[in-house]
């Protein structure tokens, strides 16, 4: 009989361990319960290919290949997902109409007095994304003049307006990222910043059209997403976070990128380690009111 490769070892020690933790919460014959609840309700994007991407009722991306993760290694059921903008993600935290969001969240001071994280689970930078009519935009410079689109309730609409001044650039922001996409393959606008992972799904979506991550240019600071959850189960929270160290630490995390992003691995050399978090990352912004 074969032995188990490493691999396959670690994730099921991780699985087991986060089993073993969340069936401890649920005293003698009780329903199992995660985040006090008996069915966890999950929301995510429908419209970053590659990152969580919805077509034909059909979801992928590494967002959707965490929640099945989470989904297989809790005892508590997991409702289908449903679907979020990144302006209400707060929103249905708080009124309860989610219990997890896993959406591209970026893990920020001001987001974190509000809700709990996990993660981050991958770490990226905010870019810009062109087509074939801008083949000269190769640096930060090359966009003064350029109408620049972003969508509401993202931190990268903040950002664009905090460089407006000293970039020269016009902004322009829409309702959301199909919106802004259709405004760029149509050449309304010369081009779409945000985080260069969910750019480079993007592309690698719209490879007929040309579109091209601009890969020499970053702007802001690194944008760390998490798993989000409301602030009243912390024990649930940390337990999420120790198996998120060792699922970022395995080649599972490794193959889940590479299979959501595949573009994104063959035009970034080192990809690894500029996009994979590490344990001391998760720690210092999982489960806390403010960064650790």
């Amino acid at each position: 009989m074969s032995r188990p490769s490493p691999r396959c070892a670690v994730a099921a020690a991780a699985a087991l361990a986060l089993i073993a933790a969340l069936g401890a919460c649920s005293p003698g014959n009780e329903s199992p319960r995660f985040l006090g609840k008996e069915r966890v309700a999950v929301v995510l994007h429908n419209d970053l290919p590659g990152v969580s991407y919805s077509n034909n009722y059909r979801r992928s991306g590494i967002d959707f290949l965490i929640y099945e993760h989470l989904k297989k290694v809790t005892k508590t059921p997991f409702s289908d997902p449903g679907d979020v903008s990144s302006s209400e993600r707060i929103r249905k935290l708080l009124e309860e109409d989610a219990d997890l969001v896993i959406a591209s969240f970026s893990i920020t001071k001001d987001r974190m007095s509000k809700v709990d994280f996990v993660g981050p689970y991958l770490t990226t930078r905010q870019g810009f994304l062109v087509g074939p009519k801008n083949p000269h935009i190769k640096a930060e410079a090359d966009m003064r003049g350029k109408r620049v689109c972003t969508w509401e309730g993202t931190t990268s609409s903040d950002v664009i307006e905090e460089i407006k001044d000293t970039t020269g650039l016009a902004p322009a922001e829409l309702d959301d990222a199909s919106d802004c996409i259709e405004a760029l393959i149509k050449g309304t606008t010369d081009a779409v910043s945000t985080d260069k992972a969910i750019l480079y799904g993007f592309a690698q979506l719209h490879v007929e059209n040309d579109l091209r991550v601009v890969r020499e240019v970053t702007v802001g600071g690194p944008q760390h997403y998490g798993i989000a959850m409301r602030k009243d189960s912390r024990k649930d929270c940390r337990d999420i976070a120790e198996w998120m160290k060792r699922y970022v630490g395995t080649s599972t995390w490794t193959q889940d990128m590479k299979t959501s992003l595949p573009l994104l691995a063959e035009k970034e050399p080192d990809w690894i380690s500029d996009y994979k978090p590490n344990s001391a990352a998760i720690d210092a912004r999982s489960c806390r009111d403010e960064l650790g």
